[in-house]
């Protein structure tokens, strides 16, 4: 089993090579040229094999180095790459083994009392430079299943403990296994007025894509003093690896069941309000409304 270390240096390895091309035929012409015609030099001028062929050797030696070797080397690495389903099974271990236990740190929260089930985690590729990203930094790679991986994600975890939803929110660096941009927040589950799914126009500036993104998928949490939570589930112009997009509707449905538990608990006789229809453009401003 490979260790950290080694893991980082296949991460590292699957975004940064590229399948080298090879040196042209002009390139060894070139060279068997340049050597003919010094070996002739120095022959005149020494006038001695014995000076003249370990000067051309070693000459030889400098321009193998310089020119052949670096494709070998590039070549090998290309080769050495680990299959797209290995990243992709290692980017969910490390979201799971890194982001959500920092999650858990940086929210001051009782580890031993949180279980897998308690965490939904949604992750999306950080698409374009900020102030603490710098766009070299943002890679992807196309997949033999014709989806991008990305090294450099944003990362949303929610963790649905008893009484409250906690919110926390990370930028990614997978190459150099760095987070940053962390934030949090926080709902009590009784003043949640709205849970529900929605697709949006946006207009994102990326590094792909020719430079804009225009549908987000969201997922949307309101609460009754209008403070609200939108997380971004998918970018569908991004062509994410599937294994990296949540259930957008599984999601809703488990925060939807939460809260309709905790209402029935607070008052036994009130109908559940989280029960509409997503498609209905009017639904926020009724709930907020008759909260």
């Amino acid at each position: 089993m490979e260790n950290s270390d080694q893991r980082k240096n296949y991460i590292k390895n699957y975004f940064l090579s590229f399948k080298p091309t090879p040196p042209s035929l002009n390139t060894f012409i070139y060279i068997a040229s340049f050597l003919m015609i010094s070996g002739v030099v120095l022959m005149l001028v020494f006038q001695s094999k014995s000076i003249t062929v370990p000067i051309i050797a070693f000459v030889s030696l400098i321009l193998y180095r310089i020119i052949i070797h670096p494709y070998f080397v590039k070549k090998r690495n290309f080769e050495a790459k680990i299959p797209d389903a290995d990243i992709n099974r290692w980017l969910i271990e490390d979201l799971k083994k890194k982001v959500q236990k920092r999650a858990i740190e940086y929210l001051q929260l009782e580890d031993e009392n949180l279980t897998d089930e308690q965490f939904i985690v949604i992750p999306y590729p950080v698409f374009h430079s900020t102030q603490k990203i710098n766009d070299e930094h943002l890679h992807r790679i196309l997949t033999d299943d014709g989806y991008f991986n990305y090294s450099y994600w944003n990362v949303q975890v929610l963790i649905l403990s008893s009484n409250y939803l906690s919110y926390y929110f990370c930028s990614y660096n997978w190459i150099e296994d760095e987070i940053l941009n962390e934030k949090t927040s926080e709902f009590f589950y009784e003043d949640i007025a709205l849970v529900r799914n929605d697709i949006e126009q946006v207009n994102f500036a990326c590094k792909w894509n020719d430079n804009k993104l225009n549908e987000a998928h969201i997922l949307k949490l309101i609460n009754v003093s209008g403070d609200f939570l939108y997380l971004i589930t998918e970018l569908p112009e991004l062509n994410s690896s599937p294994a990296t997009i949540i259930d957008q509707q599984r999601a809703v449905q488990v925060l939807r069941m939460i809260l309709r538990q905790i209402r029935k608990i607070k008052n036994p006789r009130q109908e559940p309000i989280i029960q509409f229809p997503a498609h209905s453009a009017q639904i926020e401003e009724e709930a907020l409304i008759s909260a």
